[in-house]
């Protein structure tokens, strides 16, 4: 079993060593985002606890990723939902 690259990564003042198989300049991307966010709880909130941010600032993530699901699977009905019209048009004779 091959070992994972490790990159080290600084989330709200702790610094973290990841192993990831992914591009190490995304897990950086990653890491930025997720310090980002956290320091938007931090001072929308004036919370001092790191435990109570990090949970609040996952709540906060798991909605953005539910929105974005939601927003996915409506897009790829309307696209269905098209397709399906479009190849009901093919199908239709020409008009006289």
């Amino acid at each position: 079993m091959s070992e994972s690259p490790v990159v080290r990564v600084q989330i709200f003042g702790a610094e973290y060593q990841i192993a990831s198989h992914t591009d190490a300049e995304h897990t950086r991307e990653v890491a930025r985002y997720i310090d980002r966010k956290m320091r938007e709880v931090a001072n929308n909130l004036s919370l001092r606890s790191v435990s109570k941010i990090a949970v609040l600032t996952a709540v906060n993530l798991a909605d953005e990723l539910f929105k974005a699901q939601n927003a996915g699977q409506k897009m790829k009905q309307m696209a269905n939902e098209k397709a399906k019209k479009l190849a009901q048009s093919v199908d239709q004779p020409v008009g006289d």
